[in-house]
């Protein structure tokens, strides 16, 4: 396997530290599901605004030193999607517009990201992989135009980048050890769910309700682990010449 540059140091956190800090992650995540289904707005507020800092936490700890360049765009990204929730902890458009801005950046940076780790990919090798994703976007873009008209064009440009997104992290499958790999490539997969949910609440019609908003956030907590923890793990392999 290619390697990208040499590591000069091994993660800050062991094991179990980074069990830990993942530990408290879960907690957090099944306490903002919980408090997303009962509708109780500090909580869920309060929630929302730590998964994404303890998943960054975790990546600075648990990667190998110094940061891989890949791993270095995944954590700009972080900052991104924070911000994002942050900004949709709010309510009124400005709030929404300024939230897919922010996920936006994300999505971009999370694509130069798994673009950046060297070696040919899985879409490469079977072009048809991403039929699936295609076919989502139709299907979510076909909802939002019939219900909205012009007005979802910026979510279909979001829609767009974000599954780019998806079929970047499913291209990594071969470019690193396959089970990470996957993880990432199904946990960005879970993204598309998490976000195709917000596209149908904002602008295919579909009535936003607690369950609606917990399927949201449990597929987004779960989307963020998976993609974060694998593509971590991963570059640490990657980096140290480990093989698939």
């Amino acid at each position: 396997m290619t390697t990208l540059a040499s590591p000069t140091a091994p993660p800050r956190f062991n094991g179990r530290t980074s069990a830990v800090i993942l530990g408290i992650f879960v907690v957090v995540a099944v306490a903002n599901a919980l408090s997303t289904a009962v509708d109780s707005s500090l909580a869920h507020n309060l929630t929302t605004a730590l998964l994404v800092p303890l998943l960054f936490v975790w990546l600075l700890g648990a990667s190998v030193q110094p940061l891989p360049a890949p791993t270095k765009l995944l954590a700009v990204g972080l900052v991104f999607a924070w911000f994002g929730d942050l900004a949709l902890l709010g309510t009124g458009d400005v709030r929404f517009i300024t939230g897919i801005l922010m996920f936006l950046v994300m999505q971009v940076f999370y694509i130069l990201a798994f673009r950046r780790v060297p070696g040919p990919g899985l879409v490469r090798a079977w072009p048809l992989a991403v039929v699936p994703y295609a076919l989502v976007w139709l299907a979510l873009a076909s909802a939002m135009w019939l219900n909205s008209g012009a007005k979802a064009i910026p979510g279909l440009i979001y829609g767009l980048v974000l599954a780019a997104m998806a079929i970047s992290a499913l291209d990594l499958v071969l470019r690193v050890p396959q089970r990470l790999g996957w993880r990432v490539a199904i946990g960005a997969a879970f993204f598309l769910l998490s976000d195709g949910l917000i596209a149908l609440s904002a602008f295919a019609g579909v009535a936003s309700s607690p369950g609606l908003s917990t399927a949201v956030m449990t597929t987004y907590s779960i989307a963020q682990a998976m993609i974060v923890t694998g593509f971590v793990l991963a570059m640490n392999a990657v980096s140290l010449g480990e093989k698939k």
